[in-house]
């Protein structure tokens, strides 16, 4: 374990690298009037305005009316100071002051103060959903309106990528005098945008928040993100003008979109990952012999090739390539049906056995997915059927772990792998696993050895086990790392996407 003084030093060296960063900034000196009303076409309806609730639906746009302290660099690979300006830690190596901007108002008027910072981070770590990330946090303490303390109970190498997360988001303290249901049905927050309407299951609009911090920003009047379910007619909006940026349109329709005028794609890097998920309490799943023979049966070519046209990569890791302390040299488990087949040949199942595999109903990828998997099983003696359910009950049907196998997914929200180490390995993330029921103690204390070191090489060390062994117990079989894929309009400039999963709709414009 390092020392005290190399633990201090590392953390100090993290905090600086992220505080030498400057924010940009228009040249202007005071907000020009927006001016253009940009509109998204999604399959996803918006949810919540609660991070707590927050899932790929809902924190996009919540992102655009929250900020947090911290923000995601484009490369993926650090934290910026946002609303925080600057930052030291103690000689004791957990315990943080942090200077807060002063020149930041919610869209309300009311200046942001660190008794905001307070009440949020309080109510984030205390939250079912998302409180698993500030688990490290002992207590926060204001000393003044602009700075924060914030002590941890060890030192706590993901601290700055954690607040950068959606759900440590700055809200207005005690809801500003509001219950919870009121404010988040008409939500303030420091973002360059604020709620217009909302109308379920159809629409929500956001309008410029004209008192943003940044000078100059936000560039649009406002953002109106509609939820239109079928691929084809979002294709459509977007090339006839009645949509500006089309959300994750399918991989097959790139090369159309590519060759209509007046369109651009993106093909963004992720830090995303696809997975089969075993739900190892079934009988047949508790064999690592089992496992393994349906992860080495696992087509991945076929499916990037079939679901995204070839767009996605092969993946060999429980974490995606783009993620911090990814092992290339992790060889995960990948397609061969002669190793599947002698696996197989290991378990007590050595004459084949039925599984039945969980889908979201309507969801294309996963329908193409389930095919090339059940052909593939077959051939080694394993009847697989599928069964489809409503997006909505496929998730609770496997949150409440009623599956046998299911095809799931993770998007990195912050720049560190604590996040999904610990949601799906490890106790504190309280889903059993990513709702899989597996268990290994070794990585249990491999994940904590590497959450409470500053030291990249023993943190590197540490995850690089952890890749290697839930690879080997086959607890998921990693499928595809999947791009972010956008299209819009060639009149749309500024609109970037990050790893993260972060978009900026303050640096968009509309020519």
């Amino acid at each position: 374990m390092a020392s005290k003084k190399k633990v201090l030093v590392a953390l100090l060296a993290a905090f600086t690298v992220a505080s030498t960063v400057v924010l940009p900034l228009s040249a202007n000196a005071a907000n020009s009037a927006p001016k253009g009303d940009l509109i998204f076409v999604r399959n996803q309806d918006f949810a919540t305005f609660d991070p707590d609730l927050a899932q790929n639906d809902s924190l996009f746009i919540q992102e655009q009316v929250y900020e947090p302290l911290f923000s995601n660099l484009q490369s993926g690979k650090g934290v910026v100071p946002w609303l925080a300006k600057s930052g030291t830690v103690a000689k004791d190596g957990i315990t943080w002051t942090i200077k807060l901007r002063t020149d930041v108002k919610f869209s309300d008027g009311t200046p942001m103060t660190s008794a905001d910072v307070k009440f949020s981070l309080d109510r984030a770590t205390a939250g079912d959903g998302w409180g698993f990330l500030n688990t490290a946090i002992d207590n926060i303490t204001t000393p003044s309106a602009d700075t924060v303390v914030i002590k941890t109970k060890f030192p706590w190498a993901p601290l700055l990528a954690d607040l950068a997360s959606f759900s440590n988001s700055i809200l207005k303290a005690d809801f500003g005098g509001k219950t919870a249901a009121e404010f988040f049905k008409s939500p303030i927050g420091t973002g360059p945008f604020m709620l217009d309407s909302w109308v379920p299951g159809t629409e929500i609009k956001l309008v410029a928040n004209k008192i943003y911090w940044q000078p100059g920003k936000p560039y649009l009047n406002s953002v109106t993100w509609k939820y239109v379910v079928d691929d084809n007619t979002r294709e459509f909006m977007l090339k006839g003008g009645q949509a500006d940026i089309n959300e994750e349109p399918p991989a097959n329709s790139v090369a159309s979109l590519r060759a209509a005028p007046n369109i651009k794609v993106g093909v963004f890097s992720a830090a995303a990952s696809n997975y089969l998920a075993f739900n190892v309490k079934v009988p047949a799943l508790s064999d690592v012999y089992v496992r393994r023979a349906i992860s080495y049966a696992v087509d991945r070519a076929a499916i990037n090739k079939v679901v995204y046209s070839g767009l996605g990569t092969v993946s060999n890791s429980f974490l995606a390539p783009s993620v911090n302390f990814y092992d290339k040299k992790t060889p995960g488990i990948q397609f061969d049906l002669k190793k599947a087949a002698a696996e197989l040949a290991k378990s007590k199942y050595k004459k084949g056995l039925k599984l039945e595999l969980l889908i979201r109903g309507g969801n294309k990828a996963h329908e193409a997915t389930a095919s090339i998997l059940q052909a593939s099983l077959k051939k080694i003696g394993i009847t697989m059927t599928i069964k489809a359910q409503e997006p909505s009950v496929q998730r609770a049907t496997q949150k409440a772990m009623n599956y046998q196998m299911t095809l799931t997914a993770w998007t990195m929200d912050i720049v560190d792998p604590d996040e999904l180490l610990t949601f799906g390995l490890s106790p504190e993330g309280g889903t059993n696993s990513y709702y899989t029921n597996y268990v290994n103690k070794k990585v249990i204390a491999a994940i904590k050895k590497g959450q409470t070191n500053v030291d990249p090489k023993v943190r590197q060390t540490a995850y690089s086990f952890v890749q290697k062994q839930v690879a080997d117990d086959a607890f998921m079989a990693f499928t595809i790392n999947p791009p972010y894929i956008y299209a819009w309009r060639s009149n749309i400039t500024g609109f970037n996407v990050n790893p993260m999963y972060t978009y900026h709709m303050e640096n968009v414009k509309k020519n």
